[in-house]
């Protein structure tokens, strides 16, 4: 006899109250603790760099939920988006860029099912950056590529968004 279990969907998710640590992940509510310093520090860093490139109206970090469909509630650690977004919009649209830090607690599901869900549903590119191990992995629709700290990766999806891996691990 197989178990079947009950998918938590959007609608459970925005019950949950505002700010509560917690992603929906393919129908599994994901809740974790915060990020530590270092994972932070990259997240500023890359916010600071971005900024002049993109502009506030077009970048976020996290917390914010990219409401993807309705069991993928995201909030990836920065987002890049094509166009300027309305300041009061409830709900954000699909980023073109996602970048995501990692950590020992969240590398294998960032790298897994998170970077396989966001191209699914429109992302163009998804940055995995590891603090500990000086790497960037660029993830698209076309596969995979792993970038030392000392190279500089520039965005396929976004060209002008060009970020040298030792300015943010450090």
């Amino acid at each position: 006899m197989s178990e079947t279990r009950a998918l938590f969907t959007r609608a459970d998710y925005d019950q949950l109250p505002q700010g509560f640590p917690a992603e929906l992940l393919e129908g599994d509510l994901v809740r974790e603790p915060a990020p530590f310093y270092r994972h932070q520090r990259v997240v500023v860093t890359l916010m600071e760099h971005l900024l002049p490139i993109v502009g506030r109206d077009r970048l976020v970090c996290s917390p914010i939920d990219v409401h993807l469909d309705d069991v993928n509630v995201l909030q990836p650690d920065v987002a890049v988006f094509a166009k300027a977004l309305w300041v009061d919009l409830r709900h954000v649209p699909v980023p073109t860029l996602v970048i995501e830090v990692l950590s020992d607690s969240t590398a294998r599901r960032d790298r897994g099912r998170k970077a396989r869900v966001y191209l699914q549903h429109g992302v163009a590119e998804v940055w995995l950056i590891h603090p500990f191990d000086g790497t960037i992995e660029v993830c698209t629709s076309s596969g995979r590529t792993e970038h030392t700290v000392d190279a500089v990766v520039t965005s396929v999806a976004l060209p002008a968004i060009a970020v040298a891996g030792a300015d943010l691990i450090r």
